[in-house]
Order: C-alpha cells, then structure tokens, then sequence
C-alpha cells in the first residue's frame, strides 16, 4: 500500500492506493470502510448500508463476459436474498466499456439496489465491480458514489500464457505477447499504459501468401487514425500515407512514426482483413515503456552470404567487423546512440549458392525467414550481406545495393517476412564510410520512421541520420538503454 492520499468526494474519503497483481488491478479503498481482501476485494460500510465487492484475473478463451457478469452477480448475491438482475446496457472504467447490469434486491430485513459491471481491460483479462446498498441509501448516495468508485481503479497486465517470460526478464523495457486465431470482424483491443513509449505490431495470416490488411485503428478516446475500406479502395489516415497491407501473410504496424504522435496511453481498436476471408493466425506485439533519454545501444547481427574471395577466414570477418563498429561509433556518437553487440552468421554451405544472389521480388521474405532461424539475438538489426540483388524495373532487371524487408520490420520472431535489411557487398566492399551510411538508411526504414517532413542532403533523396530523425528511433523497441 503506497502512503495515503485522503481527498474528499461526494463525503468521502479515498486512501493510498492498493495494488492486487494476481488480479490485474488496483484501487483506492475508502477510509472508514471495512476491507477483506484475498485475491479479490470486499469493502462495506459499518452499518452496512453500502456494499462493494471487486474481482479481476485471466478470461479464458470463448468466455463470454455478459455471462460471466451474471455468474459473478449471483456468487455475489448468494447470501443477500431474493434478486434480480436487469441488462442496464454499457458503462466503463477508465475509457473502457464494459456490460452494466442492475441488481434488485430483497431479504427479511431490506430491499436493496446497486450495479453489476464487468469489462475486459486487456484481451484474456476480466475486471468485475458489484456495489449495492439499500433503496434508501442507494437513491440518495449510492449512485452517486458509483462512479467516483470507478475513477479510482487501474488496471495492469497478467502475463498471457503467450509471454515469454525468460525474454521479460531479459528484456525488463519490453512488453511481448501473441495472440492466436482472430476471428475476421473481431475488434483487437490493445491497452497502452502511462510510460509505453512505442508500439510495434504484427498481424499474420495463416498462410505467407496471403494478403493481409490492417482496415481500421482507433485511439483512445474514439479518435480515428486510420480507415481504409478494400472494396472502395477509400483511405483517410492521420499517421500513414499509404495503406497498411502486406501480400506475404504479415502486415506490421509501428507507432509513433513522427515527433507529431504520440502514444497516448488507453485502449487502441484494430481491425483487419485477409484476401481469403480467413481468420488471422496470430497477432504479436512488442511494446516498449520507459525513458528513451538516455545513452542507447544497437545492436547488429550480421549474415555472410559471400563467397571466400571477399570474407576469407575469420581473422578477415574479425577485422571488419571491428571496422564496422568503430565507424558506427562515431557517426552515433553525436547523437547518444552506440552500436552494441555485432555477431557474425553465415548460411549452410548447401544454402549459400542459392542466396549470395538473390531477387527482391521473389526471395527477400525467404532470406528473412532464413536469417531469423540462424540468429540468436532478437532484439537486433539482421543485416544480410550478399553478392548481388536484383528487381524488376518495367521489365528490366537493375541492381539494387541496399533494401529493408519491412517498413516497418518486425523483431522477436523467427516467422516474419519483414526481419531484415539486405545490403549488396560488392557495391560498399572498399568502402565503409558509405557502408554505414547505407545501412543507418535502411535501419530508419526498418524502423518504419517517417521522415517526410525532414530535410534531405543535396546530393541524395536520402535523410541524413540528424538529432531530430535520432530523437525517433530511439523509442523503437531495436535500441535499449545502453546502461
């Protein structure tokens, strides 16, 4: 229990808040008011006139909340009297909406009234508020009382049996859960916390093939940021120019994209759509919370689909990983960003001849797929280094020196078409100032930052990596506090 706070509203007072993390909420109990708590939490007054009962934990999957609203209202309501429950339609707690009902009640001494509500502030989670009183007490305090009940309870995340907790605890910053089998037309609520910094998604369909479509996303508060309808093609969005879509079974979604956005914390809606028609496989979310301000790190995996003539040995991949680093720290180093750790990969030898060249069109998502397999630092930049890339240009075949798989790309997975940055070696070999450069090009890109509204340099379309384009990378969950 944290010191009390005493304020007063409607004739009561609150005291310092108290925190029930098996439950996944927390609140202020009233001062004066008796309290038992046990995983749940009853609260009455002395005479008895006012009673509140709150319960929160994991939902399993299916669960309907109306009826479990029900089931609680009677588990509740066993030992009071004869009652009565009544749909009151919606209310919420803290911008989240929830099913209301109305509770009367009777029993040799009383007759009674109060409110059921239950919501789902986080997908897989209850919260359950009971509070009744007598008919006397209720028509002139008890109703009043119930929504100053409601603006003194917050909620946080249970661990889904999704989370990774060995990556929790590596990563104490991050946020990082799945969600399995969205049904399409399903509203995907997301809670963003006070402290979450940013946002990095991935919806996946069942199979790589699939195109998959982000339709809608709504802030906290109602507030549209994004609408696109796939029949009419018809597109309004406040943080994106283009719509969101992917033809190989992943669409990936990052927020805040500029220094105009913000991640505000509350419920975020999302909605999507397949080509097929076919449920979403599953959703994946790596949220980032906490102090971006001071000195971060980057760190770099590094795939060699070469042939020895240009890495030789590991004496020769050794040395110019050394270089690489070096220089990457000093073009950081004005900006209070450094590389971190850099590991060196290479594919299987029966792998090598099939991806030293490769074509954007048709192998960048399997080169993607193939360096996820191989690293073991997930929280990184993957870049593949290979001998040659190629696209098709208005039926002409050109070289392409540097490429990112996603804008954004994804990180903490294995199964993303969208994980990587491919760079053609022999257009940067002897040349690794130019090399880093590329590659803090394609790491903006990667990051899905916009950057339209940014000077570019007079000899290339390019952005220069300045303190302004530095200032929103360092929130994306690649970079960490370098202490």
């Amino acid at each position: 229990m944290s010191d009390p706070q005493h304020y007063s509203q409607t004739n009561l007072e609150f005291g310092g808040e108290i925190e029930i993390t098996e439950s996944g909420f927390s609140f202020h109990p009233i001062v004066g008011f008796e309290l038992e708590i046990d995983g749940s939490v009853y609260m009455y007054s002395e005479g008895g006139n006012l009673e509140i009962y709150m319960i929160g934990g994991a939902l399993e999957d299916q669960t309907s909340i109306a009826e479990l609203n029900d089931e609680l209202t009677e588990e509740c309501m066993v030992n009071v009297g004869d009652f009565d429950v009544f749909e009151a339609g919606t209310d919420a707690i803290q911008g989240i909406t929830g099913f209301l009902n109305e509770i009367r009640f009777s029993n040799a001494e009383e007759e009674g009234r109060g409110y059921a509500l239950i919501c789902s502030p986080y997908l897989n989670q209850f919260f359950f508020i009971l509070v009744i009183a007598n008919t006397e007490f209720w028509q002139t305090r008890g109703a009043e009382i119930f929504p100053h009940l409601k603006s003194h309870i917050s909620f946080h995340r249970l661990l889904s049996k999704e989370t990774d907790e060995k990556t929790v605890d590596k990563h104490p910053d991050l946020t990082i859960e799945t969600y399995e089998t969205i049904q399409l037309g399903d509203d995907f609520f997301l809670t963003i916390e006070r402290g979450d910094v940013s946002l990095l998604l991935a919806a996946r369909s069942l199979t790589v093939e699939e195109k998959i479509i982000i339709t809608r996303i709504i802030a906290p508060g109602e507030k549209s940021l994004y609408q696109f309808d796939l029949e009419t093609e018809t597109f309004s969005s406040s943080i994106t120019d283009h719509p969101l879509t992917s033809d190989n079974g992943e669409v990936v979604f990052y927020y805040p994209r500029s220094s105009l956005q913000q991640l505000a914390p509350g419920r975020y809606q999302f909605n999507f759509r397949t080509a097929s028609g076919k449920p979403i496989h599953e959703i994946q979310i790596v949220i980032r919370s906490g102090r971006a301000l001071e000195m971060q790190k980057l760190d770099f995996n590094l795939w060699y689909a070469l042939d020895d003539a240009h890495l030789p040995d590991s004496e020769a991949q050794a040395q110019f990983e050394a270089a690489l680093s070096q220089t990457l720290k000093d073009k950081l180093a004005p900006l209070s960003i450094m590389p971190g750790k850099i590991a060196g990969f290479h594919p299987a030898p029966d792998e090598l001849e099939s991806f030293m060249s490769i074509d954007v069109d048709t192998d960048l998502a399997d080169c993607s797929y193939l360096i996820a397999d191989t690293i073991s630092n997930t929280r990184a930049i993957n870049i593949g280094f290979v001998e040659q890339i190629t696209k098709t240009i208005d039926g002409t075949t050109a070289l392409v020196d540097a490429i990112s798989s996603g804008s954004p790309g994804m990180l903490m997975s294995s199964g993303s078409p969208h994980a990587c940055i491919m760079v053609r070696w022999t257009a940067y070999q002897d040349q690794l100032e130019r090399l880093v450069e590329e590659i803090l090009q394609q790491v903006i890109v990667f990051c899905g930052i916009e950057i339209s509204d940014i000077e570019t340099s007079a000899e290339s379309t390019a952005p220069l990596l300045n303190k302004e384009v530095a200032w929103r990378l360092r929130r994306h969950p690649v970079f960490y506090n370098a202490d």
